[in-house]
């Protein structure tokens, strides 16, 4: 299905119009949807905010599949720039609360129980209202705990994955056709943000990773999670302990008494789950976390986290290690290892921003280095350079700096490389322990071990083709739809020309041949045939033009 076949959806058109309103037309000219020209007519607005902004208010326009595709977005330095994550941070998805009897539907379809077996009370009034689900207060009938229920919206699912199908086929219409995104393979970016989108749409990828987090956190007195209930759990509704507290970012900071530990604690507990473990909250930042009266901090909202593989981890530390030492070949070599890209790199261009970006940093005083600004930097000069990092290793970047940002926020004077040396080194420790060591070569055995089993296999089966004359060398081809457009476009203007010229061949042997039926003391088959071909050359000198006109 290409996109002429989605064109006459209500969505699409709606998608399109509010493009045009903010002023991208450029993007929609490039779509090349059948009665464009009608579109244009509709009139600008906002032509006083700026680009960001506007692609912001869009976002915002277009509802909860587009704010929370902004929300991702602004988690990949490597693809955004810098000043649109900042504007997409703002993006906000809080909306009107749905009709507590459609919500109570939500509830019924996923419990097999009655309601009123499992909770003795449920509040209609919601505690928070979000675009894709909403959270009420419930007390259970068993022991009277109070618990909060995230219940997913009615109907939210299929609004999404109509969206995304639109989106998918704009995608592929796009990629490679607009200079700013051609270094990015727009389909597949868009596959991996449904992905995130319908991970976070199913609660139970949600509940696992609480799961996951309280057990991290076992030895965090100052930290924790809410606790879940599995039982009452399931893919739309997620039940777990009701949390009191206040949101970091509405608190009195300077009230609080234990400032300095809260913001190590914080601090430790993000670059041990980074580096150490390999399993991250995505977005640490004030808003996710609530303070108690015992001023320990409860981190909520995993929906989203990242994962990272100790090969990743370990040429994290190996990164760091080398930013140290001003290692600059080390340094390029290892973020060219974590990026993908359709361009090839002036390395001699690279390796000097890089040398650039690391002198800066290592001149300055530790206390006042800042990690995730200096990764943050130097993926900005690879995106430059047409190189996108991993979604994981981005996703890391955007949640490191958050977490210095939310850490300097609770102590402004605190040393963050400082704090972060000791965790490094003893991560880094751990790889050269023997236990570890001896680990690797077991398994590099294993590998050579099944390697001497399918070697002799999968020679047999090569000679094998070769004898049968059943061995082929099979390309696949990617990002042509713009030239199989394109093609389509000369290939119909070509056969329109030679139908032109055709017909004129054609009239011009009837009037010389003089035969009728006659009009006007002209043969008629030739007066049509002149008129038809006229037509044609019109049509197609037209098309021409406005074609040029675009370009």
């Amino acid at each position: 299905m290409d996109i002429r076949s989605i064109a006459h959806l209500g969505r699409f058109r709606e998608i399109v119009t509010t493009l045009l309103k903010y002023g991208f037309h450029d993007i929609v000219e490039r779509l090349e949807i059948p009665g464009s020209r009608y579109l244009k007519k509709v009139k600008p607005k906002h032509e006083d905010l700026h680009t960001w902004e506007r692609v912001r208010k869009i976002l915002e326009e277009l509802g909860p599949t587009f704010i929370k595709l902004g929300q991702i977005l602004s988690q990949r330095a490597d693809i955004v720039p810098e000043d649109l994550m900042k504007e997409l941070s703002k993006l906000q998805d809080e909306v009107q609360a749905e009709d507590f009897a459609d919500i109570k539907k939500v509830l019924e379809k996923n419990y097999l129980a009655p309601l009123d077996h499992i909770f003795s009370e449920i509040d209609p009034q919601p505690l928070a209202a979000a675009s894709m689900a909403q959270v009420h207060r419930a007390r259970l009938r068993e022991n009277g705990r109070e618990v909060a229920l995230k219940i997913q919206r009615p109907g939210i699912e299929e609004t999404i994955k109509n969206d995304l199908e639109i989106l998918e086929k704009i995608a592929v219409q796009l990629d490679g056709r607009m200079d700013y995104f051609k270094v990015y393979n727009l389909p597949q970016l868009v596959r991996r943000i449904k992905k995130l989108i319908f991970s976070e749409l199913n609660f139970t990828y949600e509940l696992r990773n609480m799961q996951v987090a309280a057990a991290q956190l076992q030895n965090e007195p100052r930290l924790r999670v809410p606790d879940t209930f599995p039982e009452l759990c399931t893919a739309q509704v997620l039940a777990m302990e009701l949390c009191k507290g206040r949101q970091m970012k509405n608190l009195d900071i300077a009230g609080l008494t234990g400032r300095e530990e809260l913001a190590k604690s914080a601090l430790h507990f993000t670059l041990h789950q980074v580096l150490g473990q390999g399993f991250f909250h995505a977005d640490p930042h004030p808003g996710n976390i609530l303070v108690d009266d015992e001023e320990n901090l409860i981190i909520l909202d995993w929906g989203m986290v990242g994962r990272l593989t100790p090969k990743v981890r370990r040429d994290l530390i190996d990164l760091i290690a080398a930013i140290v030492e001003n290692d600059v070949d080390e340094v390029t070599e290892l973020l060219l290892n974590f990026t993908a890209g359709r361009e090839n790199i002036n390395m001699d261009v690279l390796q000097g921003e890089v040398l650039e970006i690391v002198s800066h940093f290592t001149r300055m005083p530790l206390k006042d280095i800042n990690l995730g600004r200096l990764l943050m930097e130097l993926t900005s000069a690879l995106r430059e350079h047409g190189r996108v990092l991993t979604s994981d290793l981005s996703i890391m970047i955007k949640s490191l700096i958050t977490a210095e940002q939310t850490a300097k926020m609770l102590y402004p004077d605190l040393d963050v490389v400082g704090e972060a040396e000791p965790i490094l080194r003893s991560i880094g420790k751990e790889r050269f322990k023997p236990e570890s060591l001896l680990k690797g070569l077991y398994k590099n055995f294993r590998y050579l071990l099944r390697f001497q089993y399918q070697l002799p296999r999968q020679a047999m089966d090569i000679v094998s083709k070769l004898d049968q004359g059943q061995l082929a060398i099979r390309f696949q081809h990617e990002n042509l739809e713009g030239m199989q457009s394109t093609m389509e476009t000369v290939v119909n203007r070509l056969v329109a020309g030679i139908i032109a010229a055709a017909l004129f061949l054609g009239a011009s042997m009837i009037f010389a041949a003089d035969t009728g039926p006659m009009i006007w003391g002209h043969p008629l088959l030739g007066t049509i045939g002149y008129a038809v071909a006229t037509v044609l050359c019109l049509r197609l000198l037209v098309t021409m033009l406005r074609s040029r006109r675009r370009r």
